[in-house]
């Protein structure tokens, strides 16, 4: 079972990395929104389609690992049920935040003006939630 474990953890920080390049990469792509013009706003619409997929696929492997390995490897009790249950609703407020930014960006895309102006607030919201479910897993499970 080890092995399994193991492989588990393995595609959680594969999912993490698809996911951080994501909340990451998404606020350079923003940045260079405001100075583009009409023919490369397409490309960075492109590019941050991209990056919002990989972000997708990342938080679905991190959904399913994270609930296998609680259940398998953890025995459904992290060491620190406070700490994983302040984890779990940062999830919960980062999920509910791509949501709003996937629609926020279509928004944007079609040409709205106050959504785009909206985005680089939602890409700073993200950076935070990411950086704070990290910290409330780590104080979880060591």
């Amino acid at each position: 079972m080890e092995i399994v474990n193991n492989l588990l953890f393995w595609l959680h920080f594969a999912g993490l990395a698809l996911g951080g390049v994501a909340t990451f990469g998404l606020p350079v792509v923003g940045r260079q929104m405001p100075m583009a013009t009409a023919e490369t706003r397409p490309v960075l619409f492109t590019v941050a389609r991209g990056l919002t997929s990989l972000g997708r696929a990342g938080f679905g492997v991190l959904l399913v690992t994270g609930l296998l390995l609680f259940w398998l490897k953890w025995n459904g009790n992290a060491p620190s049920m406070a700490w994983f249950g302040a984890k779990m609703a940062l999830v919960l407020l980062l999920l509910i935040l791509l949501i709003v930014a996937g629609l926020t960006s279509r928004r944007a895309e079609a040409g709205d003006r106050a959504a785009g102006r909206r985005m680089p607030m939602l890409s700073a919201i993200g950076v935070v939630l990411l950086l704070g479910v990290l910290l409330c897993a780590v104080f979880a499970f060591n």
